[in-house]
């Protein structure tokens, strides 16, 4: 029976999906590659066994640390988005708050999962948070006026995916915001 350091099992339990969340993310940030549960245990200071009471395989532990990072992503971008003074400054925002998260690792739970089946289409709960990141975006391209949004969302997706790609390569994160504001500037004119 393993030792609970927590009052309850409940709290124990808490504390221990804590350390694993903590671990997973240390791990991504250090590699940028999918932990093995064996590395996430032992990160976490438990056992290689006890680790499999909360999560059967790597795949799992990364869709729970992407529900886990997706909201806070979220947040940050709708707050860009809403503190924008005009629906073309609103697109600006959406990109940069985006690459701001990649430069501070946000997406490496997306890639580290992508990366464990690159060939399966997303599942339901990857789709869902892709269509719910991407709203602020073509609700401000919306308010533009811009024809056919869903696609121009596509297309502003695919900056944003380049520029996230420069800053994962040594590309500063100001510089990557110059190049988003060339690229969507003049949205809309």
């Amino acid at each position: 029976m393993p030792r609970i350091n927590a009052p309850t099992v409940a709290e124990h339990r808490r504390q221990q999906m804590q350390s694993i969340m903590d671990a997973t993310f240390d791990l991504l940030h250090e590699t940028a590659q999918a932990p093995t549960l064996a590395q996430v245990a032992r990160q976490a200071g438990m056992s290689r066994t006890a680790i499999y009471q909360y999560f059967k395989s790597p795949q799992e532990l990364l869709q729970a640390a992407a529900r886990e990072v997706y909201p806070r992503w979220i947040a940050r971008v709708r707050e860009a988005v809403d503190s924008a003074s005009s629906p073309r400054e609103a697109v600006l925002a959406y990109a940069i708050a985006c690459i701001d998260q990649v430069a501070e690792g946000g997406h490496a739970v997306g890639t580290a999962l992508a990366s464990l089946a690159p060939e399966e289409p997303l599942d339901e709960q990857a789709e869902q948070m892709h269509a719910s990141a991407r709203l602020p975006l073509t609700e401000s391209l919306e308010k533009l006026g811009v024809d056919d949004p869903e696609a121009i969302a596509e297309l502003v997706t695919s900056v944003i995916h380049a520029a996230g790609q420069m800053v994962d390569n040594g590309t500063s994160r100001d510089e990557a915001h110059q190049h988003l504001q060339v690229m969507l500037g003049h949205l809309g004119r």
